[in-house]
């Protein structure tokens, strides 16, 4: 009677079973990839236009199944190129570029201890979430940092993504530095604020710029002054509007900007009581 490959395993050591694990995960991920792009070409007839560059599309996906990339980011990056007519040789290289960045994304994940394991792998969204903050130019450094520095006070993953998001919506209207940066994260972190209202300080840093506060005065006074003393939003708000204006200024572009992800943003600019930790 032959024995089952249940049996066979049971008789394994726990060093072997990790070792058979992760052959099987790593023949399973090599089996996804060649289905996920076999059938991208097999079901959508515009993909016949793409068919010289298919052996190019297969070394990517492969690479990625091996880095454990998630194929699936790269197959809607791939079907959104197809849509919008994009050329077989510009669309090869944008899919390097942003497997590239995934594999990074993954780098980072796993230093700060998010990058998940062989059974519980990190989920798509997260990894997206951090290509995007690479994407707009953070620095890899800057966003392992945050992570660590949530991972170290168990904040989540969740508040470490959102800290991520506010310092990439706080770069995005002001010239920061990327010690500051790091500093303002690691204060939200502490801070008790939702990590929904992170994204406020951009809108703070656009309010004050157009009341005419230097740069400085808003990073530091403002912005960080506040938080290591305890003080939230309503706080930084009501000490930008006690400011006297130095000049008379036009409001500031920032001052509109409104982060679909932070709802708090809108409760700012109305004037409405915010919760003020």
């Amino acid at each position: 009677m032959k024995t089952s490959i249940t049996a066979k395993c049971r008789s394994l050591s726990p060093t072997s079973m990790i070792l058979f694990a992760s052959l099987m995960l790593m023949a399973v991920a090599s089996t996804s990839w060649s289905d996920l792009l076999g059938s991208w070409y097999a079901s959508d007839p515009r993909a016949a236009v793409y068919s010289d560059a298919r052996a190019e599309f297969s070394r990517i996906f492969s690479q990625a199944a091996r880095e454990h990339v998630p194929q699936q980011i790269l197959l809607n990056k791939l079907r959104e190129g197809e849509a919008k007519g994009v050329p077989a040789n510009t669309l090869v290289n944008s899919l390097r570029f942003e497997l590239a960045l995934l594999s990074r994304a993954k780098v980072i994940l796993g230093r700060a201890g998010f990058g998940g394991t062989f059974l519980s792998p990190v989920a798509d969204e997260t990894v997206k979430d951090v290509e995007v903050y690479l994407r707009s130019g953070l620095p890899d450094q800057l966003v392992s940092n945050l992570l660590s520095a949530s991972a170290a006070r168990h904040a989540g993953k969740q508040a470490a993504l959102a800290a991520c998001g506010a310092i990439m919506d706080l770069r995005a209207v002001a010239p920061m530095e990327d010690a500051d940066s790091l500093q303002i994260g690691k204060l939200l972190l502490a801070s008790g604020l939702p990590p929904s209202g992170y994204g406020s300080l951009a809108l703070v840093y656009g309010l004050g710029k157009s009341r005419g506060l230097s740069h400085d005065a808003l990073v530091h006074d403002i912005i960080i002054n506040t938080l290591r003393s305890g003080g939230g939003l309503a706080i930084m708000n009501r000490k930008i509007v006690s400011t006297p204006i130095s000049e008379p200024l036009p409001p500031s572009p920032a001052a509109q900007l409104v982060p679909k992800q932070h709802p708090s943003t809108r409760e700012l600019v109305s004037g409405k009581k915010i919760n003020n930790r």
